[in-house]
């Protein structure tokens, strides 16, 4: 008879503990698993600066991060992910030969993300604006339009369907020598992305201020430029 009351009170007892709220600093506790106190924490070794790679430790303070099962991990740290020049060379864009609209695809930028995040992209590029054979400076008092914006691909195809980043400038001279340097177009974006490969295709556009042959023109896009890609993890 005393090893069944044993077994009954064990039996009991596993059970109680199975189903009970647990409570740390509190004998009244709400849910599974409460802990009371306005200075209360809770530590995990496995996330500390020893254990995981992702903790630099240092006064900084890091994303605890859930996934599908409820675990949790320490979150990517929001940063830089790619700040470079992004063309290899020059490119010329004109406009069709009665100074219609013409754009063309400047350089491709990949970048993968590991977690879901904020992406903001940030271009510049210079723009020199000639007459469409190149050989020699505006002078016929039209304006001379050339835009930028870029696609979001995903890693080899852009998606055309929508553009961001769209800016412009506009360029016009008449019978003068034109001021020396380069003209800028720059523009940063925000967007939300989930994990995944991704790719950013700059392109260029251009159009004339009359549609009549002698008011078109070229621009070469990039003798100077900047691509930067920054991802704040959420």
């Amino acid at each position: 008879m005393k090893y069944k009351i044993t077994f009954f009170v064990f039996s009991f007892f596993t059970i109680y503990l199975s189903t009970a709220q647990v409570g740390i600093g509190t004998t009244d506790p709400q849910k599974d698993l409460h802990v009371a106190g306005t200075e209360s924490t809770i530590r995990i070794d496995g996330l500390n600066s020893v254990n995981n790679s992702e903790n630099f430790g240092g006064t900084s303070k890091y994303n605890v991060l859930v996934d599908n099962n409820g675990d949790l991990t320490l979150g990517k740290l929001s940063g830089e992910i790619s700040s470079a020049s992004s063309m290899s060379s020059p490119v010329v864009v004109q406009t069709t030969a009665n100074s219609g609209l013409n754009a063309g695809e400047l350089y491709k930028k990949n970048f993968t993300l590991t977690e879901r995040a904020l992406v903001i992209i940030t271009f510049y590029i210079s723009m020199d604006f000639k007459s469409y054979d190149g050989a020699s400076n505006i002078d016929d008092g039209r304006a001379k339009v050339a835009h930028n914006y870029f696609y979001l691909g995903d890693g080899n195809t852009a998606n055309t369907s929508k553009a961001y980043g769209m800016t412009s400038s506009v360029y016009s001279n008449w019978n003068c020598d034109t001021a020396t340097g380069f003209i800028y177009n720059s523009r940063s974006t925000t967007l939300s992305l989930e994990p995944g490969t991704y790719s950013v295709h700059l392109n260029g556009a251009v159009y004339g201020g009359d549609l009549t042959p002698d008011a078109a023109f070229r621009v070469t896009f990039g003798d100077t430029d900047r691509l930067d890609i920054q991802a704040i993890y959420l």
